[in-house]
């Protein structure tokens, strides 16, 4: 059974009886417990990181009006006779270009982190596909291994008994097959 060539059996010719095993089919929804956890999606880690830079540019913004208040209230405290007039226009077009800042940063900061975990979304993809390959040969494997056993037995059901010499032998090589094929 060292073929390497794929070569499959109709699907008729495995299901085509009515066997009960003793199992039941059912869709992918109706799975519960399955612990395989699936990546974040782009926009979820997006949000994350957007949400933890737009609360330090909140943080830095709440810094800065705070510092106006206190330029203002010493402003108001100055006594009338002193010009101490202060040109806020200048300090506005500061906080603007602050701010400027801030909001680039900010939108830098949100498309690397978008790059990057696509990129690892991409690869994780990449990777998942590959193991499905892997695990759907081996399913075939083990299955070109099991079902002729199966249905050489459904073509002797109307006999009453098996008589199946050197089976110990045939069994154990088939056994070794299996986990040659499963444990690698």
């Amino acid at each position: 059974m060292a073929d390497t060539e794929k070569t499959y059996v109709p699907l008729e010719e495995y299901f085509n009886s009515d066997i009960d095993f003793g199992f039941t089919a059912v869709d992918a929804e109706e799975v519960e417990g399955d612990d395989s956890p699936s990546p974040p999606s782009t926009q979820e880690v997006v949000s994350e990181v957007s949400s933890e830079i737009l609360s330090s540019l909140n943080d830095s913004i709440e810094t800065i009006e705070g510092k106006l208040n206190a330029l203002l209230l010493r402003n108001d405290e100055v006594e009338s006779g002193v010009d101490a007039s202060i040109d806020f226009s200048r300090v506005e077009e500061k906080i603007d270009k602050i701010l400027a800042m801030e909001n680039q940063e900010l939108l830098s900061a949100v498309t690397e982190q978008g790059e990057s975990i696509r990129a690892i979304i991409d690869e994780v993809e990449e990777r998942k596909s590959e193991l499905e390959n892997q695990t759907q040969e081996k399913l075939s494997q083990i299955e070109r291994l099991v079902l002729p056993l199966l249905y050489t037995l459904i073509k002797s059901s109307d006999k009453d008994y098996i008589f199946w010499p050197d089976r110990k032998s045939r069994i154990e090589s088939q056994i070794s097959q299996i986990l040659t094929i499963t444990r690698g």
